[in-house]
């Protein structure tokens, strides 16, 4: 009987301390969320003034589109990565959960790729979101097929969509 207390007693300590340790993960998170999404804020206001004083400019008007329309490229890629995080952060949670449960090994941004890939996103798009070149991109997604287990001709996507409807 005291080694079925003791036993319990264990237990509950080892449940106490992973709640504990979740807990920490999701206050990281969140912190990590705000930081980026400050980021992001700033940025764009950043990218709008200049936008406001390109226009003010008097140059070439040739000159002037370039440098407005790589301005408005800009701003919306920070659009897209705003659009991004509000996705992660109120859907699709299930997903994530189900997945790094049976991928315990894949890392969080990983976890964020596959997020983007199942959401249909393309490679290029994802690699403008996590700040690397669409070949560092190839390289992780490559780096992810291995991880995830999957044959030589399995697609990730294919696996990311079947998992996100088994749930």
């Amino acid at each position: 009987m005291n080694a079925h207390v003791e036993e319990n007693n264990k237990s509950s300590v080892d449940y106490e301390k992973e709640i504990a340790v979740l807990r920490n993960r999701i206050a990281n998170q969140d912190l990590e969320l705000t930081r980026v999404s400050t980021a992001i804020a700033e940025k764009t206001n950043s990218l709008r003034n200049l936008l406001d004083q390109i226009h003010a400019l008097e140059i070439d008007t040739t000159v002037k589109r370039s440098m407005t329309d790589s301005c408005l490229s800009l701003i919306e890629t920070e659009t897209i990565e705003k659009r991004l995080n509000i996705e992660l952060t109120e859907s699709d949670s299930v997903f994530l959960s189900k997945l790094q449960k049976k991928h315990a090994n894949l890392n969080q941004r990983e976890l964020r790729i596959s997020l983007l890939v199942k959401l249909n996103y393309d490679t290029r798009e994802i690699g403008r979101s996590v700040g690397i070149s669409t070949r560092g991109m190839e390289s992780i997604r490559y780096r992810m097929h291995k991880k995830l287990g999957l044959g030589k001709h399995q697609s990730i996507k294919t696996y990311l969509s079947d998992l996100a409807v088994a749930m």
